[in-house]
């Protein structure tokens, strides 16, 4: 009777210790929420989104499941290293903070190239393929769409294979020196077009020297679009 006695205690004990200690934040349930905040502020992440690594400081601290938080990030987040505040706020009770750190790792479609091609190159359609990379090895201004890269020309040849990054790129020429170019001039209710001759090459929004044909004049202008600048008063 007594030994039956013993194991029915010793049951409950472990029974009622299991309950408490399911009731409190434990590692698996942080690291959890870790990554489920993460998704939440890093939407335009389209990828295989994992938590590599994860530790959380002060270890020993207390806090029920049903306390209401919030999350407070240390900058963007993104792929590779991340820390955050988690700010605890139980009914009138003291704020209670846990800290956390956790290495993401983003596996999702890269641009790269499918072609070889030399320095000036203009980008097609044709070129450029995906290809899944892991996020946290790769510079961070890869491209991801490919309306970034279609119509822009290559700053230096880049062979096939390669990650296209928004650094080996930049808009292509739109006027070349010595062009005919149309000169748009606006102003309040008026808009005169004129011929003109570029005296410099221009890209998009660049300003250039242009030569109005008609009274010899230089004057400055803003590249809008292949072979026509604008000119406002």
């Amino acid at each position: 009777m007594r030994k039956l006695l013993w194991l029915l205690t010793f049951w409950l004990i472990l029974f009622t210790n299991n309950s408490l200690a399911s009731s409190y934040y434990e590692e698996g349930d942080l690291r959890e929420l870790f990554l489920k905040e993460f998704k939440l502020r890093a939407k335009y992440l389209r990828g295989e989104i994992t938590l590599e690594r994860f530790r959380f400081e002060p270890r020993d601290i207390k806090i029920p499941k049903n306390s209401p938080f919030k999350v407070e990030w240390t900058g963007t987040p993104r792929a590779g290293s991340n820390s955050a505040v988690l700010v605890f706020n139980p009914k009138g009770g003291t704020s209670q903070i846990i800290r956390l750190w956790g290495f993401i790792e983003v596996r999702m479609p890269v641009l790269i190239l499918k072609n070889n091609l030399s320095s000036k190159s203009i980008l097609k359609d044709e070129d450029l393929a995906f290809e899944a990379r892991e996020l946290s090895r790769l510079p961070h201004d890869v491209i991801l769409n490919k309306e970034e890269a279609l119509g822009k020309e290559l700053r230096m040849g880049i062979s096939a294979g390669t990650v296209l990054r928004a650094s080996h790129l930049r808009e292509p020429l739109l006027v070349k020196r010595n062009q005919e170019v149309e000169i748009l001039a606006k102003g309040q209710n008026f808009e005169i077009k004129a011929k003109g001759i570029a005296l410099e090459n221009g890209r998009l929004d660049e300003f250039i020297r242009v030569r109005n044909k008609s009274s010899n004049r230089v004057i400055q202008a803003k590249v809008i679009s292949e072979g026509q600048v604008e000119v406002t008063f």
